[in-house]
């Protein structure tokens, strides 16, 4: 029996395994205890947890508005989905629809924070200047995010009934520069992963198996189930949606061009999207009353966050706080399918398998 620690922090007699510190499973940490012949791994254990934060509970004493912050930080390298996920759920809950423009500007922002996680993840693959570019975009869409609401990480701009802020004058149109580094690091990371066999045939995980684990995202679309949410429409993904194409062979080198891939699509969307909020002026909220209620019942709604189908439920007894808020994270499912994705694979090659399912350690121990 060998035990690994994943992460920035490493257990008593545990082997610790970095992807390098930037990397997101630097934060936090994830135990993997295996059993081992003649180096391969014949079964996996896998224990997160360590970092509970107990958000779910905490949802019952904020109100409406104050828990979307709690929202904001369970995914942090994409923490626009997380208060995307929350504000929704409210708004459909309540029949309450955001002006246009915000509606719009969501959708701008919710690929913006995709190419901030991708980019995050794929770090394992870009060496030398390739990673100095990769984490030059990656420190550039902070300072945007720091430029529109004050906050490079967590932006909190979501409220229900719109945003807090338009983007700031000049803010669209500076995006351009951006994007194109971004597609620039995307076609480096595409010829790197082109360039070596190293993922090819590692750690498979076929259509039958990311339906069993409720795997979902790029995960799924690796092994050719496509589940992408963003195909039904929401917020303005009807205007501007750009599929990728799935892959079928479920191992990670596919995991890693879906990725890839979708850095690309998110890209174009975004210019799409920033079109289409040139030609939509007004306001980015509705006036509502302090105190918000939420009609009595169960209100579900789902999202597609970078790694996959997020979902929340609210359970309101019509008060001005919910009964229960429970959460559908994609790092959750990700993390459930480490210990069957292990099984097979060499213990030098534990990194690799962890970098290609993605996960954030916040939105796992939620």
């Amino acid at each position: 029996m060998q035990q690994f620690s994943i992460g920035g922090l490493i257990l008593p007699d545990h082997t610790g395994i970095s992807l390098g510190y930037r990397h997101p499973t630097s934060a936090g940490m994830v135990r993997v205890v295996v059993e081992t012949e003649a180096g391969v791994i014949r079964s996996a254990d896998v224990t997160s947890g360590y970092g509970h934060r107990a958000a779910e509970k905490l949802f019952e004493v904020r109100d409406y508005r104050s828990m979307i912050m709690l929202g904001d930080r369970h995914d942090w390298l994409a923490a626009f989905s997380g208060e995307l996920s929350l504000t929704l759920t409210v708004e459909n809950a309540m029949r309450l629809t955001p002006p246009p423009r915000a509606t719009v500007l969501r959708t701008l922002l919710a690929e913006l924070a995709r190419i901030h996680s991708h980019l995050s993840f794929l770090s394992h693959l870009a060496g030398g200047d390739a990673a100095a570019r990769l984490w030059q975009v990656v420190d550039r869409l902070r300072d945007a995010m720091l430029g529109w609401s004050g906050n490079r990480v967590h932006p909190m701009l979501n409220r229900v009934g719109g945003l807090a802020a338009d983007a700031p004058e000049g803010w669209l149109d500076h995006l351009d520069d951006l994007l194109d580094d971004a597609s620039r690091v995307s076609a480096d990371l595409r010829a790197t992963l082109a360039g070596t066999s190293r993922y090819s045939g590692l750690a498979v995980l076929d259509a039958r198996t990311c339906l069993g684990y409720g795997l979902s995202g790029p995960v799924a679309r690796a092994a050719g189930l496509d589940l992408d949410r963003r195909a039904g429409g929401y917020c303005a993904y009807g205007q501007v949606f750009r599929p990728v194409t799935p892959r079928s062979a479920g191992d990670a080198e596919s995991r890693f061009a879906v990725l890839i891939d979708e850095v690309g699509t998110s890209v174009d969307m975004v210019r799409v999207a920033r079109s289409l909020a040139a030609a939509t002026p007004g306001d980015v909220a509705v006036r509502l009353s302090r105190r918000l209620k939420v009609p009595e019942g169960e209100h579900e709604t789902d999202i597609e966050a970078p790694w996959g189908i997020a979902s929340c439920l609210l359970v309101s007894r019509g008060g001005q706080t919910p009964w229960r808020v429970a959460l559908r994270t994609p790092s959750f499912s990700d993390l459930s399918a480490l210990g069957c994705a292990l099984e097979g694979v060499r213990t030098d090659d534990i990194a690799d398998v962890v970098a290609s399912l993605g996960y954030t350690v916040g939105d796992a121990d939620k």
